[in-house]
């Protein structure tokens, strides 16, 4: 009998053309060997399948999936019921795995015995010329943390960065029964489904070295400018932040919750205000996002807003809430962006 790799990669695949073949070389090429790479076709029209199927045939470490189109939630959860892995990590179709990455996720793992471990990432987003640019962001510092963590768990969320899931990887023991929800198909699957991890999770390392490149191009679901995408992810707002809520009720003694519960919630108005200033959607709609957040917000207790703890964490997060508070939402666009400078 055939023995079960140590780590799957699922690889949703969808239209990719010829970056699949870039995202692919960029996992085969890896320092650590013992993987299993599942190309999950999400319904292609292009072509994208029959490249998938020849690349298998050149490296038995590849299988291919297929499925009509129904989303790369879909196509992750699909992965991930026939990956064989002890560990399982993610790599989009038209990024780049750095070549230790999972070596070093998987020393940080064993060294560690975190149930989910995270390396720091790259992105970079094209511009209207669709050349690459790089968007700094600080890397944070390396931490690990065990339940209940309390503050410490605010830490890791701060230090580690937005959770995403191309730059993890998880215990299959632990959480590989967890699934995306299907319904959330334009953004937020990566933070909804982070969020059902640390329900689950009693132990999380971070370190700052860079495993992976996103490359965020124009008119992709994820770009920040997609009016219409930004709009289904607001839509999702809520679920996303009643899952954030029950993971911090996990982690956090109920002495320490509310602090740490108001630092969340002021993640979540920066996100609103990032969103709708990038997104440029119509005054309607904009009105409808943040009636939604403060719904969303109310439903969940301790739901005061600590504006001061906010500002001497995080500047723009303080800015951000001051605003939301006195109802001057709007003039977050008045702020500098500089992200947009470099995009020039």
């Amino acid at each position: 009998m055939e023995q079960a790799p140590l780590i799957s990669i699922i690889m949703p695949v969808y239209n990719a053309g010829v970056l699949l073949h870039t995202a692919v070389e960029s996992v085969l090429r890896q320092s650590f060997a013992d993987f299993e790479l599942l190309l999950v076709d999400d319904g292609s029209t292009d072509g994208s399948a029959a490249l998938a199927h020849e690349l298998a045939k050149k490296d038995g470490r590849i299988r291919v999936l297929e499925q009509p189109n129904a989303g790369i939630c879909a196509a992750r959860n699909l992965g991930l019921q026939h990956c064989r892995g002890q560990w399982f990590t993610f790599c989009d179709d038209d990024d780049t795995m750095l070549p230790h990455a999972l070596e070093t996720l998987l020393v940080l793992a064993k060294s560690t015995g975190a149930d989910v471990v995270r390396g720091g990432y790259r992105l970079l987003r094209a511009n209207a010329a669709g050349t690459a640019v790089e968007l700094p962001h600080p890397p944070g510092q390396a931490i690990i943390i065990h339940k209940p963590a309390g503050q410490g768990y605010l830490q890791f969320l701060q230090q580690s960065g937005p959770q995403f899931v191309w730059n993890a990887m998880y215990c299959t023991n632990r959480l590989g029964h967890l699934r995306f929800d299907e319904t959330c198909r334009k953004g937020l699957e990566d933070f909804a489904f982070n969020a059902a991890v640390f329900q689950q999770a009693d132990s999380a390392a971070y370190t700052p070295q860079i495993v992976y490149e996103h490359l965020e191009r124009q008119g992709s679901t994820s770009a920040c400018g997609n009016p219409a995408a930004v709009q289904v992810r607001l839509q999702y707002l809520p679920r996303w932040v009643q899952a954030e809520y029950t993971a911090a009720r996990a982690w956090c003694p109920p002495q320490q919750l509310p602090k740490v519960w108001s630092a969340r919630q002021a993640e979540f108005v920066t996100f609103v205000m990032h969103q709708l200033r990038d997104g440029r959607l119509p005054p309607k709609a904009k009105a409808a996002a943040w009636r939604s957040l403060q719904q969303a917000l109310a439903a969940c207790p301790h739901s005061r807003l600590d504006f001061w703890y906010a500002l001497r964490h995080n500047k723009k997060q303080g800015a951000a809430l001051f605003l939301f508070r006195t109802h001057l939402q709007g003039l977050y666009a008045c702020l500098p962006n500089r992200e947009e400078k470099l995009l020039q």
